[in-house]
């Protein structure tokens, strides 16, 4: 197998929020040309997968009747 074969093989990783989270900020304190593509390629699988927490009703918005 070729380097850049190599290199254009998917994987799949299973990381917690909390480890996605510290690569992303890693990743952006370096240059940004350099990172860009892979941050952008990492919220684009991640976004999908994170649920979107839901407010919580309070008592004065519950409906008047």
């Amino acid at each position: 197998m070729t380097e850049q074969e190599l290199n254009n093989t998917e994987i799949t990783l299973k990381l917690p929020l909390g480890a996605v989270n510290a690569i992303l900020q890693s990743l952006a304190n370096q240059p940004y040309a350099q990172v860009a593509d892979l941050i952008q390629a990492i919220r684009e699988q991640a976004i999908p997968q994170v649920p979107v927490p839901t407010p919580e009703a309070k008592p004065e918005d519950a409906p008047v009747q």
